[in-house]
C-alpha cells in the first residue's frame, strides 16, 4: 500500500511539472502573441483614428458567431474523446469545411443588415468580404485541437505567426491610406497565416475514407452544449460591439474595442495558456476525485496569483498608459479601460470551471453559465449608457463578474468542494491585488504624474509606477499569505527544472 501511495505521489508530481512547463510554453507563445499585437496595435493606432477601428469591429460583428458556428464544439470533443482518434478528427474536420462554407454564406447575406443598422455602406461591402475568412479559419480547428490534445510545444507558435501576420499587413495597408480595407486585408493574412502555421506544425492530414456519419453524431452529442455556450457568449460580446455602436457611435466604439482588447489581450496570454494544459489534463485524473479536487485548487491559485494584478492595474494605469502610448486623439479611452478592470478577474474564474466541466462531460452547464453572458452585461451596459464609454465598460465588468460568479457556484457542484473553500484560494491574490491598485493611484496621483507627460520623460515615469506596483503587490503577498509566495517560488523550480518525459504523455 505504501508503494502504491509513493508511486501516485510521484505520478502526480511528473504530471503537475509536465503541464506547468506545457502550459508555460503555452502561455509563453501567446505572451508573444500579445506582445506582437500590443506593440502592432499602438502603431496602427497612430496610423488609423478611432472612428476607422470602431468601423472595422462593426464589419466584423459576425465573424466571432460563424467560427463557433463552424467549429461546432468539435475542438473540445476531439481534445476530451479517448478513443479512433483519427476518424473523430477527419469528421470533425470534414464538418468544419462544410460548415464554414455555408456560414461564409450566410455572413456575406447578412452584410446588409449589419451596414444598415450602423448607417454605413463600407461597412456593408467591408463585413461581405470578410465572411471569405471563414472557411479559412475553419481549417485549422481540427489541427490544432490534435496539438493541443497532445499537449504539444509546437501549438504556442500559431499564435506568434498568426499575429504578425496580421500586424504586418495591417500596418503596410494602412501606411498606403487603405483605412478600413487595411484592417479587411489584414484578417485575411492572419488567417491564412494561422491555418498554414498550424498544419505544418501538426504534421497531421485528414482522411476522407474515414469520415463518418455516425462518428459525427458522437462528436455532436458532446459538442452541441459546448457550441451552445459559445454562442451565447458571442451574442454577448457581438451584443456590446452593437449597443456601443449604436448609441454612442463609431469613434466612441473604437475606443471601447481597444480598451476592451487590451484588458483581454494583457490577461488572455495567462487564462488561455493554463487553459491550454487544464481539459486534457483534468480529462485525465477527473475520476480521482481527491486529484481533480487538489487540481482544480491549484489552478485557481496560480491563475488568480497571475491575472488579478495584471487585471487591477489598470485601475491606477488606464490613463497613464493610453496618454503616453496612443497619443491625445484617443483621449478617454483611458476611462474605459479602467472600468474594465474587473474583466480579467472573471476571464480567470470561468476559464478554470469552464474546463472544469468540459473534462467531466458536464457541459450542459456551460449554455447555462454563458446564457448571463449574453444577459447581464448587456442589461448592465444599457443602464450605464449614461455615463458614456466608461459607464458601459463598468457594465461589461460587472456584467462577466456575475457570470464568474455562477460559474463558481456550478464548479462546486462539480467537484464537490464548498464555494467557500474555493474562494480562499483566490482571496491573498486579490486582497494583494486591491492593495496594490489603491497603492498606485495614490502614488500617481499625488507624486509621479505619469499621465501629464509624454515621451521618454512619460514612458520613464510610466515604468516607475509598474515598478512601485510590482514591490506593492508582491508585499502585500508577503503580509496577507506567504504561502502564497512560496507557491509562486515553487513554481518558478517548476517552470526551470529539466522534464523527465514528453508533455504528450503526462496529459
Amino acid at each position: 500500500m505504501k508503494t502504491e501511495q509513493t508511486a501516485d505521489v510521484n505520478q502526480d508530481a511528473t504530471l503537475r511539472r509536465q503541464a506547468v512547463r506545457a502550459g508555460t510554453v503555452a502561455t509563453a507563445g501567446l505572451l508573444t502573441s500579445q506582445a506582437i499585437s500590443f506593440v502592432g496595435f499602438i502603431i496602427l493606432a497612430r496610423l488609423a483614428p478611432p472612428q476607422t477601428f470602431g468601423a472595422y469591429a462593426a464589419a466584423s460583428i459576425l465573424l466571432g458567431a460563424s467560427q463557433i458556428f463552424t467549429e461546432s464544439g468539435m475542438r473540445a470533443a476531439v481534445i476530451q474523446r479517448s478513443d479512433r482518434i483519427e476518424e473523430a478528427a477527419s469528421t470533425a474536420f470534414a464538418a468544419n469545411i462544410l460548415g464554414g462554407l455555408c456560414l461564409a454564406a450566410l455572413a456575406a447575406s447578412c452584410a446588409p443588415l449589419i451596414g444598415l443598422f450602423f448607417h454605413s455602406g463600407q461597412i456593408t461591402m467591408a463585413a461581405a468580404v470578410l465572411a471569405g475568412t471563414i472557411p479559412i479559419n475553419s481549417a485549422a480547428v481540427v489541427p490544432g485541437a490534435l496539438l493541443q490534445r497532445r499537449v504539444s510545444f509546437r501549438f504556442p507558435f500559431v499564435g506568434p505567426f498568426g499575429s504578425l501576420s496580421y500586424v504586418v499587413a495591417a500596418i503596410v495597408s494602412l501606411s498606403n491610406g487603405l483605412g478600413l480595407w487595411g484592417f479587411v486585408v489584414a484578417t485575411y493574412a492572419s488567417a491564412a497565416g494561422s491555418t498554414l502555421a498550424v498544419f505544418v506544425l501538426s504534421r497531421w492530414r485528414p482522411s476522407r475514407s474515414l469520415v463518418s456519419f455516425e462518428m459525427w453524431r458522437s462528436l455532436a452529442r458532446y459538442g452541441r452544449p459546448v457550441l451552445l455556450s459559445l454562442f451565447l457568449r458571442e451574442v454577448g460580446l457581438a451584443g456590446s460591439t452593437a449597443i456601443v455602436g449604436r448609441i454612442l457611435g463609431t469613434a466612441d466604439l473604437g475606443r471601447f474595442r481597444f480598451a476592451q482588447r487590451v484588458a483581454l489581450q494583457v490577461n488572455s496570454a495567462v487564462v488561455y495558456g493554463g487553459a491550454y494544459v487544464l481539459l486534457p489534463t483534468f480529462s485525465r485524473i477527473w475520476r480521482d476525485e481527491k486529484r481533480f479536487q487538489d487540481s482544480i485548487l491549484r489552478a485557481l491559485r496560480t491563475l488568480t496569483l497571475i491575472v488579478f494584478p495584471l487585471s487591477l492595474m489598470f485601475i491606477p494605469l488606464g490613463r497613464p498608459f493610453t496618454t503616453i502610448f496612443l497619443g491625445p486623439k484617443w483621449h478617454g479611452t483611458g476611462s474605459v479601460l479602467m472600468a474594465m478592470s474587473g474583466v480579467g478577474i472573471a476571464l480567470a474564474l470561468d476559464s478554470v470551471s469552464s474546463e472544469a466541466f468540459k473534462a467531466t462531460a458536464r457541459t450542459e452547464l456551460l449554455p447555462r453559465m454563458h446564457a448571463l453572458t449574453a444577459v447581464a452585461p448587456l442589461a448592465l451596459m444599457l443602464a450605464l449608457k449614461g455615463f458614456g464609454a466608461p459607464g458601459m465598460g463598468a457594465g461589461l465588468s460587472l456584467g462577466m463578474l456575475i457570470v464568474a460568479a455562477y460559474a463558481v457556484r456550478g464548479l462546486s457542484g462539480v467537484v464537490r468542494l464548498p464555494v467557500r473553500l474555493i474562494l480562499s484560494q483566490v482571496q491573498p491574490a486579490l486582497a494583494s491585488a486591491l492593495t496594490m491598485a489603491a497603492g498606485v493611484y495614490l502614488l500617481d496621483r499625488e507624486i509621479v504624474h505619469a499621465g501629464r507627460s509624454t515621451g521618454l520623460f512619460g514612458l520613464l515615469l510610466f515604468f516607475v509606477d509598474v515598478f512601485a506596483a510590482l514591490v506593492l503587490y508582491f508585499g502585500s503577498l508577503f503580509v496577507f499569505s506567504k504561502r502564497s509566495l512560496f507557491e509562486l517560488k515553487e513554481l518558478a523550480k517548476l517552470l526551470t527544472r529539466r522534464p523527465s518525459g514528453s508533455a504528450s504523455s503526462a496529459a
